[in-house]
């Protein structure tokens, strides 16, 4: 059995500029960021509501909030909500294995088209705490009072 291969294009990009960590961007994460990129995207090249084969793309530093980036990055982005979208997580290399995989469908035909792309902020890095830290800023979170608030955040010790 033979199988063609077909040959794959990438027909255009588009990126937010690059920015020092801590610095326009301190305040955003990487859901802010791939989303505005796809929104960019879809507005660049008038795919909204256009269904596409899929979108990879993923970012090294995430926060457990965004075990589903890039699929919360796509609803949000004007392409159809049936769009097919998963993350992709390698280091220094997300944006490079995504097109890779994206191109490698689009060449064995089981896709038409995609979007490729990684996205990582330093600024907003997922920081982890220590479980006694957590439950004490859960408990000053649950606080009705300013005194239950104060008796939840004095329990924290350097």
């Amino acid at each position: 059995m033979t199988q063609s291969v077909r040959k794959v294009a990438i027909l255009g990009g588009l990126r937010i500029p690059f920015s020092r960590s801590n610095g326009v961007y301190a305040h955003k994460s990487n859901q802010d960021m791939l989303t505005a990129t796809l929104r960019g995207l879809v507005d660049k090249y008038q795919l909204h509501g256009e269904r596409l084969g899929e979108v990879a793309a993923g970012a090294v530093l995430k926060h457990s909030r965004d075990f589903n980036l890039t699929r919360e990055c796509v609803l949000s982005s004007g392409l159809a909500p049936e769009t097919p979208a998963y993350d992709v997580q390698q280091a220094c290399g997300t944006g490079l294995e995504t097109a890779i995989l994206v191109g490698n469908k689009i060449a064995m035909g089981q896709i038409e088209a995609g979007i490729a792309g990684g996205v990582d902020t330093a600024s907003d890095a997922p920081i982890a705490l220590n479980e006694r830290l957590r439950k004490i800023l859960l408990d000053a979170n649950r606080a009705k009072t300013t005194g239950q608030k104060l008796a939840a955040i004095a329990r924290i010790r350097p």
